[in-house]
């Protein structure tokens, strides 16, 4: 296939984008013939320009070089467009000289109408701007960002009397060393190789108007020492490295989503249904080389995009490859040479940030990776900056870009014992945040997807311990914020620990929490499942407790399917043992479920007795949770009674409580049953303003009443608007059809 980049020798380079310039230091014929279109292609003894068209074209390189009227070798010139001359050496460099005198067969250097490179209209203007004699321009991203495209395009674009003494290509990949860059612009200038080459390169571009393309400088072993013999001459630089550019940088970044899907169309043609090529397009995030390969894949092979994508989706490196073999280091390459450019340090801090999810980041756990000396890691974190794979935003970092956090993840991996440090410092900054509330919760919602990446990654490693306790250090958090779906991905991976470890109680805790937390979110079936697998482990173990909360778990999900009887069974089953124990938490939340279960039965008085000896319980403890749970309840006994006021002013205390610990849930639940009195006192106003506010809040968190209370806010901002709606107005709250019924609020105790 025409887009195989092949490692023999170890001595290619990419090209990186339409238009890309590449090199190989081997002496067989360069294998890269989707590089880009019009790209100039240099390797010894072998130069040769290629113009690409949109169906990527195969040429052997004999017909290359007799169909594009390549360079002649060692000081040999052809015609370019516009009067340009192109001259090539044995060196493999490429240089343009725009006073021609050869006759020879013009050398196309400019893309064909259907070649692909489109879009950065912007960054061209602005190279176009700045590209004089005795300006340094700089042109830096990672790989595979089509710096030398962008570079080939712009200097296309100039006017030739900008630079009326040529133009001069010098690539420094795989030829590092200053004496083959002085080299390049002697012989570009017919210069005599003498014992003092860089003296006469020196006297000679001081007198010169000409224009020095210098790719790959982050390869350079000195480049202060060439730019030290430009004279008056233009430079443009492209660089993975933002220290090798002065003022007069451009820093080029991923093409938007729009324009990096009419790429990957342009290389693939009728690739595929929309969604499938914008889901490819994202994936890929406007990366220039990625687009190419596989705009490249989909046109060579015919397979559907949506096939395609599927297998993208699994592991991205391995489909950007051939459309035979699909290699996996056709795009990896790129990276693995930035990432081999950086220090040990660099790269464990990249390898860190890959562990972690695609998202901002923080320098603490990175200092804590690097054992604690702030020094180290900011060396790192600025290498890693300046060679673009690492962005600050704000007091934050983000890595460079999707790929390099996949490439990051699969390739730079860190050792147990570096996972470890990194895991303890998160487990000590989550139990810190989430004791302190809210303020604290407010820093773990930057922090979570970086923790289930972190439990994930433990699980990997075997480390069972940290794996539980990062389960139990963010548990108040996810819950009461009501990050359901975390919670259960958090429980899962600590009941996979429980197994490989042989914990039977840890196995027991993981499947009770797996059922409370399928009781939050209304799914009741599950939640009955999940809890009656666990209960012949507390038996086998003899843990009364946990045999306790499970049976209350057990009662509140038949509860809200409606079997109070059942709900009674297990309620009074879990107290005896709790009480029996001396559990007074669980005596407490048990009283709580009672109390509803009574209610639902129509005995109030024995249901405000619960909700009254619960109250006590929870207060003793110091549980506010718990405090505002029994306030809401008792203040449905009084609404019931139709002492409104005194229903009002619980409710207001339970809405304080759960607003000052961060209870999402219970915030969103009193505001419901708060609407529901103002509406039956006739005070619309109040009404919508509390409803609208747990619609919000449970829209926020999922909340599995969400749809019914949606539609119940609907029919009362109607009958607010004077066209009233349905919505039954009946003076007992009890009677209201399902979608304004007060919630009661029963509790299962998650364990730890």
């Amino acid at each position: 296939m025409t887009n195989r980049f092949n490692s023999k020798q170890g001595d290619q380079s990419i090209g990186q984008g339409d238009g890309a310039i590449g090199s190989q230091t081997n002496t067989s014929s360069v294998d890269q013939d989707v590089t880009g279109n019009g790209n100039i292609i240099a390797g010894n003894g072998d130069v040769h320009a290629e113009v690409h068209h949109h169906h990527h074209a195969a040429l052997s390189s004999s017909a290359r070089s007799s169909s594009s009227g390549a360079a002649a070798q060692d000081g040999g010139t052809a015609a370019g467009a516009g009067g340009v001359a192109v001259r090539g050496d044995v060196h493999g460099n490429i240089y343009v000289n725009s006073n021609p005198t050869s006759k020879a067969d013009p050398l196309n250097l400019h893309p064909s109408e259907d070649a692909v490179f489109l879009h950065r209209e912007i960054e061209l203007t602005w190279l176009d701007e700045h590209l004089h004699p005795d300006k340094v321009v700089a042109v830096c991203a990672p790989g595979g960002m089509g710096k030398s495209a962008l570079a080939t395009r712009a200097v296309r674009r100039l006017d030739a009397v900008r630079f009326p003494d040529g133009i001069v290509f010098h690539t420094f990949y795989h030829q590092p060393e200053t004496a083959m860059a002085m080299q390049t612009i002697a012989h570009a200038f017919g210069l005599k190789a003498e014992a003092d080459l860089e003296q006469q390169v020196r006297n000679t571009l001081a007198a010169k108007q000409a224009l020095l393309i210098l790719d790959g400088t982050e390869e350079a072993k000195d480049l202060r020492a060439v730019l030290a013999l430009r004279g008056s001459c233009g430079v443009l630089i492209t660089s993975r490295k933002k220290t090798d550019a002065g003022p007069l940088r451009l820093d080029l970044q991923p093409l938007p989503d729009d324009q990096a899907e009419e790429v990957l169309r342009a290389w693939g043609g009728d690739a595929g249904d929309q969604e499938s090529i914008e889901r490819i397009s994202e994936l890929l995030g406007g990366w220039p080389v990625a687009l190419r390969l596989a705009g490249h894949y989909l046109h060579s092979t015919g397979e559907p995009a949506s096939d395609y994508l599927r297998w993208l989706e699994q592991e991205p490196f391995k489909e950007l490859g051939d459309g035979e073999r699909h290699q996996a280091e056709n795009a990896a390459l790129l990276l693995q040479r930035s990432a081999a450019q950086v220090g040990k340090d660099s790269r464990l801090v990249l390898g860190l940030a890959g562990c972690l999810a695609f998202d901002l980041l923080a320098t603490a756990p990175m200092m804590a990776l690097l054992e604690g000396d702030e020094r180290r890691c900011r060396t790192a974190v600025n290498e890693l900056v300046n060679y673009g794979l690492l962005e600050r935003r704000d007091d934050r970092l983000h890595i460079g870009h999707a790929l390099i956090h996949q490439y990051a993840a699969k390739h730079l991996g860190l050792s147990k014992e570096a996972l470890e440090r990194v895991a303890h410092y998160y487990l000590g900054w989550c139990k810190t945040q989430s004791a302190a509330g809210l303020p604290g919760y407010a820093l773990l919602d930057k922090e979570l997807a970086h923790c289930l990446r972190l439990i994930a990654a433990c699980l990997d490693r075997e480390l069972w311990r940290e794996v539980q306790e990062f389960a139990d250090s963010m548990w108040n958090y996810l819950d009461q914020q009501g990050h359901w779906i975390e919670q259960f991905a958090a429980c899962e991976m600590r009941l996979m620990a429980a197994r490989k470890a042989e914990n039977y109680k840890e196995q027991a805790v993981s499947l009770s929490n797996l059922g409370y937390t399928c009781w939050r979110r209304g799914e009741y079936e599950q939640a009955l499942q999940w809890f009656e697998q666990c209960l012949p482990i507390w038996h086998e173990i003899d843990d009364p407790q946990g045999e306790s909360a499970t049976l209350t778990g057990i009662g509140s999900t038949y509860w809200a399917q409606g079997d109070h009887e059942q709900a009674l069974y297990y309620n009074e089953q879990s107290l005896a043992i709790s009480r029996e124990i001396g559990d007074r938490k669980g005596e407490g939340t048990i009283l709580n479920n009672l109390g509803t279960v009574y209610k639902s039965q129509d005995d109030d008085d024995q249901a405000f007795t619960c909700y009254q000896q619960c109250l006590l319980i929870w207060k003793e403890l110091g549980n506010k949770k718990g405090q505002a749970t029994a306030l809401d309840n008792i203040a449905i006994i009084y609404h019931i009674q139709d002492n409104t006021t005194k229903s009002i002013e619980y409710r207001k205390q339970a809405l304080a409580i759960c607003r000052e610990i961060g209870d999402r849930v219970g915030e969103t639940v009193v505001c419901w049953n708060l609407g529901l009195i103002y509406d039956d006192l006739g005070d619309l106003a109040q009404a919508e303003e509390h409803i609208s506010l747990a619609v919000e809040i449970a829209e926020a968190i999922s909340y599995p009443k969400m749809e019914e209370w949606r539609n119940y806010l609907e029919r009362l901002r109607a009958e607010r608007g004077g066209r009233r709606g349905t919505a039954c107005r009946a003076p007992i709250i009890f009677r209201r059809p399902a979608q304004g019924v007060t919630l009661c609020w029963l509790n299962i105790t998650p364990l730890g």
